[in-house]
């Protein structure tokens, strides 16, 4: 199997993502259905003109219900945390990731709270790392750091934030800048299984497997049922030609609760060893 399509199928399911959303809120990273009919959400081909998102789709129309009387609530009253964090809540819900960070930012300004930073960094992390549009991306890895940055002034030792921080230089002009605070982590910490995770993805993605097996063996010295760091094993060990080690690996895969898409993946991996 060649390694462009060893990275495509971890990028889909998310051996490199695992590391920088390892520690995301549950509530942020939940891709479970939200009881909504996927079919009632409707595609905004424009730009959002109010600041909540970049190209975001619009809430379903029980949602959207909600949240235009919240909108109308906090213009014509002063701005209640509590509201902005319903607002938040209603757009994580349907993954319209980048409008539900705006609010949760918002929330934080009136809060000062360095938890509330977090989560609207993390949100705004969470739409960074699913946009494909090279300007949004860009736009919204500013924002990430911008917000993580504020977390960063008040607590300069939170690993969560230096780590995703880092990530978001992959995909620009400085991709080295995230290796080395990568590495600033790990000299801190070096049992920090996302940095680890992070580290192993992303020398999978530039062929140095060796690394990246290494990474993926720390990782489940600390974190032995780490499903994504069995995944990157196994990938790792394709790519060493040590075949029948990356099979086992995947078929111990398969016996754990998997997301049906990475279940998938997994099963079209194995048979493509055969």
């Amino acid at each position: 199997m060649k390694s462009n399509l060893h990275l495509s199928i971890v990028l889909g399911v998310g051996v490199i993502l695992a590391g920088i959303l390892y520690s995301l809120p549950k509530t942020v990273v939940n891709d479970k259905d939200s009881g909504l009919n996927s079919a009632e959400v409707v595609e905004n081909s424009n730009s959002t003109s109010n600041n909540e998102g970049t190209h975001s789709p619009q809430l379903s129309l029980k949602n959207k219900i909600k949240a235009d009387s919240l909108k109308a609530l906090i213009r014509n009253q002063e701005e209640n945390s509590e509201v902005l964090m319903i607002l938040s809540e209603l757009y994580a819900a349907e993954n319209i990731y980048d409008s539900a960070a705006y609010y949760a930012e918002k929330k934080s300004v009136i809060t000062g709270s360095p938890k509330d930073m977090s989560l609207s960094a993390d949100l705004y992390f969470q739409a960074f790392s699913l946009s494909l549009n090279p300007v949004d991306r860009e736009e919204l890895a500013e924002k990430t750091r911008d917000m993580y940055g504020k977390v960063l002034n008040l607590i300069p030792s939170d690993l969560h934030a230096r780590t995703n921080t880092a990530m978001t230089y992959v995909t620009s002009d400085s991709p080295m800048q995230a290796i080395m605070m990568l590495r600033q982590v790990l000299a801190d910490n070096p049992s920090y299984v996302p940095a680890l995770m992070s580290m192993g993805g992303l020398s999978l993605q530039s062929g140095q497997n060796d690394k990246a097996l290494a990474r993926f063996q720390e990782v489940l010295k600390l974190d032995p049922g780490n499903v994504n760091a069995i995944i990157g094993l196994a990938f790792a060990q394709i790519e060493l030609g040590d075949k029948e080690n990356a099979k086992k690996n995947l078929e111990m895969v398969l016996k754990l609760p998997l997301d049906e898409v990475l279940r998938q993946e997994v099963v079209n991996t194995l048979q493509s060893l055969n």
